[in-house]
């Protein structure tokens, strides 16, 4: 019992987040992140489904011998709305004409890129390495652009902003997400030697704790200043 505390403790940075995101909800209930506690209970039920697939043999959704206990189905496509979730939140908040116009082309470029990779990659028991590293990119970057904005206005506190928080998290976790998944698929034998699991729980960790971190530093502002 204590391995499996030990193994999936990221469960606990999820269930605190989404209750915090829930007691906090009246602060931000009528701002562009209106839908993140969604997202983060969909979070939570896809590692859950994920954990029950790679642990128990009797639930499974690839019916093949070698492949029962892959659960990658679920997190490509988790990774497809994330990233489009996302975008979408920071098409909205970026001030900057050019900043909007990037992140309306990551869109464009993510989706066709997705859609090619069904056809390379198996998406039943393979990571989609090229929609991950085309989304995690324009996500990166349009988080970045954000916090930027953020610093350059001296009348905000940023630190009080759940936003602010939430793309600091994107920065850490999404600039390592791709090479994480690219060497789980591509170099398995390095992935396990080198403990790269660990490090993949414990940026999301870091991930979820900026989100935690958001909830409680967070205060009302306007609708568009979130």
């Amino acid at each position: 019992m204590l391995e499996l505390v030990q193994n999936n403790y990221f469960f606990l940075l999820y269930i605190a987040a989404f209750i915090l995101s829930i007691v906090r909800y009246r602060v931000y209930y009528d701002t562009v992140l209106k839908y993140f506690p969604i997202l983060i209970a969909y979070t939570l039920l896809s590692e859950i489904l994920g954990f029950a697939i790679r642990n128990f043999d009797d639930i499974q959704i690839v019916y093949e011998e070698d492949y029962y206990y892959y659960n990658t189905l679920i997190f490509n496509i988790f990774d497809f709305i994330f990233y489009l979730y996302f975008l979408s939140v920071y098409h909205k908040v970026l001030a900057s004409a050019n900043s909007k116009m990037f992140v309306k082309v990551g869109v464009v470029l993510f989706i066709l890129v997705s859609i090619l990779n069904v056809f390379l990659q198996n998406i039943y028991v393979s990571p989609q390495n090229y929609a991950i590293l085309v989304g995690a990119l324009f996500t990166v970057v349009s988080a970045f652009l954000y916090v930027m904005e953020l610093h350059n206005n001296e009348s905000i506190q940023i630190t009080r902003k759940l936003l602010f928080w939430i793309s600091i998290g994107i920065i850490v976790f999404h600039f390592f997400y791709p090479i994480t998944m690219y060497i789980v698929s591509f170099e398995y034998d390095f992935y396990t030697t080198m403990g790269i699991g660990k490090f993949h729980l414990f940026t999301i960790a870091l991930l979820y704790g900026c989100f935690i971190i958001g909830f409680i530093r967070m205060k009302r502002f306007k609708p568009h200043e979130i």
